[in-house]
């Protein structure tokens, strides 16, 4: 069985950078998910409830999302030009122009800049997912948000190294099972209205299934689709404020995976009050649908050399 789970792994790698659809052309990274550092002198230090404190080049394709300067969000790096995140970090308090924002790829402290490892990049288009609806309430009733997910084109490129990597793209065939153990990072709050950290950090945490997380106890019903859980029932592990659209990664055959993006939740580590993220093996292809197109038309304004 594990030869032919191996072989399966194998067989699927040269499939990363492609799609089903006849639309999608972009040749996403195929050398994707794959950590260039393998371990560091620095101490694990408790963080965020339950998380931990992690170190430069852990996690190489998380991005750093800024707002007029201000970390606000976080991100994954998908290609040497595009970004993924979550569509509710471009709300009434934020923008959606892009001028307003910039990315910083291979960053650990944000304080501590470090041009040896760190990248910074302006963006030049925001493409929030269409049929986005953001979370509202209606009574008492809170309407969780749905396609929680958006790509931002950088105005260059990056340069992969140690320090700065792509995440691979799940296809929507790949499973990501309830009790697999995954991992989110990020510098959000360590906890509920608590303080936000300089340096990134992590937190190990249990796929739910829907099932579960939609019991009257968790979320009674309100995970639809393009939604997915992670947490543990008795709480204590999970993301939070200013985590938003960073992504939860779970490793196959020796890859990282983006499974969700950081979306929304009941506070923060709460018994039975599981994080939700953007579902994307459901999400995957529009992303690959969009990026291919916006390619497409922009290479097609380019004037073409005599």
């Amino acid at each position: 069985m594990l030869f032919g789970l191996c072989f399966i792994c194998l067989s699927v790698l040269p499939l990363l950078g492609k799609s089903s659809s006849s639309s999608t052309d972009f040749a996403f990274p195929q050398d994707c998910g794959l950590r260039k550092i393998r371990n560091s002198r620095v101490g694990r230090v408790k963080r965020i409830v339950g998380g931990s404190q992690s170190f430069q080049g852990k996690w190489p394709w998380q991005a750093a999302l800024f707002f007029h300067g201000s970390h606000y969000c976080g991100g994954a790096i998908i290609s040497d030009t595009w970004i993924v995140t979550a569509a509710h970090c471009f709300n009434p308090r934020t923008s959606k122009n892009p001028a307003d924002w910039t990315v910083v790829l291979g960053d650990h402290h944000h304080v501590k800049r470090d041009d040896r490892f760190e990248q910074r990049r302006n963006v030049v288009s925001i493409i929030v997912h269409e049929n986005y609806k953001s979370m509202y309430f209606e009574g008492i009733e809170d309407i969780p948000p749905v396609n929680d997910i958006t790509i931002m084109k950088l105005n260059r490129p990056v340069t992969f190294n140690h320090y700065v990597q792509p995440v691979c793209l799940p296809r929507p065939s790949d499973v990501f099972a309830p009790n697999e153990e995954c991992y989110v990072a990020g510098w959000g709050h360590t906890e509920w209205n608590g303080a936000q950290p300089d340096i990134l950090r992590e937190a190990k945490v249990r796929i739910i299934s829907r099932e579960v997380c939609n019991q009257e106890k968790s979320y009674d019903g309100k995970i639809h689709g393009t939604a997915m859980c992670a947490g543990y029932p008795e709480g204590g592990r999970d993301a939070c404020e200013y985590d938003s659209g960073g992504p939860l990664v779970c490793v196959k055959c020796g890859r990282h995976y983006v499974a969700g993006l950081v979306s929304w939740g009941y506070q923060c580590a709460l018994p039975n009050k599981y994080g939700v993220y953007a579902n994307m093996t459901v999400l995957t292809p529009w992303v690959k649908d969009k990026i291919s197109r916006f390619e497409r038309d922009s290479a097609s304004k380019t004037p073409q050399k005599m």
